[in-house]
C-alpha cells in the first residue's frame, strides 16, 4: 500500500529579469511516498553444542552424525523453499597457551536466509519446526529461534524511485502552468536538478526467543506471531528553475 504526499517547499525562491525580458523563478520542490513493508526476512543458524565444543577428537562416525542432520534439512527444504542456503562447516577450535597452539574442541555452523510473505507463514513455521526436531535429536547441535523482520522489498523501492522522479517532474510542470496563469506570461521548466532520493527507514519490530532452555517442556514449537513495522518514507527533491517570457 502506497500513501503519496506532495510537498511544495520553498527553501529559497529568487526572481531575476535579464536583458531579454526573461523572468527566472528558482524553487525547491519535493514529493513523498509512504511504502508499507510487506516482506519478512529471517536468518536461521545452527551452531555447535557445548558437548561438541569440549570434544578433543571427532571420529568419522561423529562427523557423519552432524552431516546427516544437515543433509536431512537440505533435502526437506528442496529447491523451491522460501529459505535458501544450507551450507555448513565442521572445524576444530584452537587456542594458544604459552605460545603453543592447542586444539580445544570443535565448532560447526549451518545457515539459511529466509524471505517470505504473510501468506507463506505456514511454510516458515514448518521449516522452523523441522529444524528444531532434527537439531534436538543431535547431541552436537544447538538451535535457537531466529528473529523475524518485516521489510520493504528492494525491487519495489527501486520502482518507487523512478515513480518519485516522474511525479517531481509532473509537479514542476504543474507549477509552471500556475506561474503562467499568475504572471500572464508563458512559463516553462528551464532546468531541474534532482537531489539524491531520501529514504527514512522505519525501525522494525523483531521477534526472538530461545528454544533450547525448555527442551523437555513441550513436544513442538508454538507458531510465532509475525512482527509489525512502520511505513518507510521515501522523498524526492529537486531545485527547479522556471523561465517566464
Amino acid at each position: 500500500m502506497l500513501k503519496k504526499l506532495v510537498f511544495v517547499g520553498i527553501f529559497w525562491a529568487g526572481l531575476s529579469i535579464n536583458a531579454w525580458a526573461e523572468m527566472l523563478i528558482k524553487q525547491d520542490l519535493s514529493v513523498s511516498i509512504e511504502v508499507e513493508a510487506a516482506k519478512y526476512i529471517s536468518f536461521i543458524n545452527i551452531r555447535e553444542s557445548e558437548s561438541l565444543r569440549k570434544l578433543k577428537s571427532l571420529s568419522m562416525e561423529d562427523k557423519n552424525i552432524i552431516i546427516k542432520t544437515y543433509n536431512t534439512l537440505n533435502a526437506f527444504l528442496g529447491e523451491n523453499s522460501i529459505c535458501k542456503g544450507g551450507s555448513f562447516n565442521i572445524e576444530p577450535i584452537y587456542a594458544y597457551k604459552n605460545g603453543t597452539r592447542m586444539q580445544n574442541g570443535f565448532e560447526t555452523h549451518y545457515s539459511l536466509n529466509c524471505e517470505f510473505t504473510k501468506e507463506q507463514k505456514k511454510s516458515y513455521d514448518q521449516i522452523i519446526q523441522k529444524i528444531e526436531e532434527e537439531a534436538r535429536k543431535n547431541p552436537y547441535l544447538l538451535f535457537a529461534l531466529p528473529s523475524i523482520e518485516k521489510v520493504v522489498d528492494e525491487k519495489k523501492l527501486a520502482e518507487i524511485d523512478e515513480q518519485l522522479n516522474m511525479e517531481l517532474l509532473e509537479l514542476a510542470m504543474q507549477k509552471a502552468k500556475e506561474y503562467s496563469k499568475f504572471s500572464k506570461q508563458k512559463c516553462s521548466v528551464k532546468e531541474i536538478n534532482l537531489s539524491p532520493i531520501v529514504q527514512e527507514r522505519a525501525m522494525p519490530t523483531m521477534l526472538k526467543a530461545s528454544l533450547n532452555a525448555a527442551r523437555d517442556e513441550a513436544k513442538s514449537l508454538e507458531s510465532v506471531n509475525l512482527p509489525t513495522a512502520k511505513p518507510t518514507q521515501k522523498m524526492a527533491r529537486g531545485n527547479v528553475v522556471f523561465s517566464c517570457r
